[in-house]
């Protein structure tokens, strides 16, 4: 299962992590791989492989979680802190900051289902630099929420150096497993979002019906996005057959300044072990 990967490349991370700390304590930190921030119950620091002939730099947020504790997806679900991502300090680098967040944990405490990390998790990012000759600082601005019986905001600092022509071989075998636990491009007909209507439901909570294919459908895990100001619920399968389901999920729009018509949703789905990601418009 995704969820297994993730976990074993989240045991594989920490345990690099692990082996590395007592180096960190006797020598300056290697140009791929930055120190370790925060006290609490959380702890992040920045990796990067190096600049690539594209231009680009493969990088990464790591987050490691004490036992018990979670930190949550992009969209947290019914409860939660979404993570907030500044790169905009950073020097020799081109906006945006491309950030890919692999797929969560659906987690269900009795109360609230929200989309978390649990243990270990890298978050993969894409750097375009702006002179592939000169050196280029990372600097990130981080506010997470990090729980379990509660939910304690933390906010982190750092930077991390990469100097043109270094390339960092622990970094890049973590990045490469965090971005094998992302979801992927759609198969047409096999693993894929065939499109979402508006079924009903109210201005302020509207419904709307979300087809898939996948194998086994009536197994799939499916995590359905809006617009940024739109809450979306847990989507509940409606009717299936042996490759496609129809899930239908409801938004809270309280307070929502995003009119409903012509808005883009963003589909995940998880079915057998693999994840794709959709992009769906609204007729």
């Amino acid at each position: 299962m995704l969820a297994d990967r993730i976990s074993m490349v989240s045991h594989a991370s920490r345990v690099l992590g692990a082996m590395l700390l007592p180096a960190m304590a006797v020598a300056p930190v290697h140009a791929g791989i930055g120190d370790w921030h925060g006290d609490g119950n959380a702890q992040v620091r920045l990796i990067a492989a190096g600049l690539g002939a594209d231009g680009r730099i493969a990088a990464g947020i790591e987050i490691a979680l004490d036992p018990g504790w979670k930190t949550y997806w992009r969209t947290p679900g019914d409860a939660g802190i979404a993570p907030l991502i500044d790169f905009s300090s950073s020097t020799n680098v081109r906006a945006p900051v491309e950030v890919g967040f692999p797929v969560p944990l659906r987690y269900d405490d009795g109360y609230a289902v929200t989309n978390v990390y649990e243990n270990n998790v890298v978050l993969p990012i894409t750097v375009e630099v702006i002179d592939p000759h000169m050196p280029t600082r990372l600097a990130l601005l981080l506010d997470i929420g990090v729980c379990a019986e509660i939910c304690v905001p933390e906010h982190y600092e750092m930077t991390l150096d990469v100097v043109p022509g270094e390339i960092d071989a622990t970094s890049e075998a973590i990045i490469a497993g965090a971005r094998a636990s992302l979801a992927g491009d759609p198969k047409p007909g096999v693993l894929d979002v065939g499109g979402i209507v508006r079924t009903g439901g109210t201005e302020k909570r509207p419904v709307f019906e979300v087809d898939i294919i996948a194998p086994h459908p009536d197994r799939a895990e499916v995590f359905v996005e809006g617009p940024v100001d739109w809450y979306p619920s847990v989507p509940k399968l409606i009717t299936v057959d042996d490759t496609r389901a129809v899930f239908g999920v409801e938004f809270s729009r309280l307070g929502s300044r995003t009119p409903i018509g012509g808005n883009d949703f963003t589909v995940t789905v998880v079915s057998d072990g693999k994840a794709i990601q959709d992009t769906v418009k609204l007729d």
